[in-house]
């Protein structure tokens, strides 16, 4: 495990702890934890120590660590989204998008989602 010490803001990210980094630092001097003032920050920031942490603290830290997020987004062709998209409508609905197109256009398709885009930012 290469990070042995964390911060109390980091802490409080952890269910079961509390989430303030007030509460953190009061259960820190409470139950013993290892604690060290946080280099190169101003002020009272402290880190803590892996080994002086709870149980399922430490647990919950070596998974985070084991199993890091990794996000990956495939780009999807602009025709396979829209026929992904009209395929996972009912019927009824895929009707209504066609009568809708049929009769107003692409362009009025596109103003309508423009509107529905500003009002949503407003």
């Amino acid at each position: 495990m290469a990070k042995i010490w964390y911060s109390s803001k980091e802490l409080t990210e952890i269910d079961g702890l509390p989430s303030t980094i007030q509460g953190i630092n009061r259960k820190a001097r409470v139950e013993g934890w290892k604690s060290r003032k946080r280099s190169g920050v101003q002020g009272k920031a402290i880190e803590y120590h892996f080994d002086s942490l709870p149980d399922f603290v430490k647990s919950h830290l070596i998974h985070a660590q084991e199993f890091p997020a990794a996000y990956t987004i495939t780009p999807v062709e602009p025709l396979q989204l829209w026929t992904s998209a009209f395929l996972r409508l009912k019927s009824d609905e895929q009707e209504a998008v066609m009568v809708w197109l049929m009769r107003n256009g692409v362009k009025e398709l596109v103003s309508f989602v423009k509107e529905q885009a500003d009002t949503e930012n407003e």
